[in-house]
């Protein structure tokens, strides 16, 4: 993986909704995450020195935090507090990819909102598939905690749309 590889790959997940994301094969391995409490490491093969300074410098540049591996413990450990916080919630995922829309139309509001209190059974979203439009409903009762997708985003099967806190 060169330079530009690299600086291409953090441009587009800086461009995205993902969060976090993990690259690895036998040449080089590659975390990079936009919450500043998550671990960021780059390790490549030393086939020249240059091309690993070159590689820092461009991962500085792109304001990437590289971490040491002392730190990479702590890291580890806020990831995994994220996590069991993060199960805390009841997630409602994608039952096929599509497009999703966050309202019936254009002009009309959204389904639901963050802070919105929903019941089993009511539509929180639409995913369009094949020009099909799928109404995706709560399987819960509760509390909009967080929605995780953007309006007209591309989502894939089995991806996390909205938390729903069900206390």
């Amino acid at each position: 993986m060169n330079n530009n590889e690299i600086k291409e790959l953090i441009h587009l997940i800086d461009q995205s909704s993902l969060k976090y994301f993990e690259l690895e094969n036998s040449s080089v391995s590659l975390k990079l995450s936009k919450r500043e409490s998550d671990i960021v490491n780059v390790t490549q093969d030393n086939s020249t020195e240059d091309q690993n300074d070159s590689l820092h410098e461009t991962l500085n540049n792109s304001e990437v935090k590289k971490q040491s591996n002392e730190n990479n413990s702590n890291a580890v450990n806020n990831i995994e507090e994220d996590q069991s916080a993060d199960e805390a919630f009841h997630k409602i995922k994608s039952p096929i990819v599509g497009t999703s829309y966050r309202s019936s139309s254009p002009d009309s509001p959204d389904f639901v909102k963050v802070g919105d209190l929903v019941d089993a059974g009511q539509t929180i979203l639409i995913i369009e598939a094949m020009k099909v439009m799928n109404e995706i409903k709560s399987d819960v009762s509760g509390v909009i905690e967080e929605i995780l997708i953007e309006d007209g985003q591309a989502i894939e099967f089995d991806q996390a749309l909205i938390k729903i806190n069900v206390n």
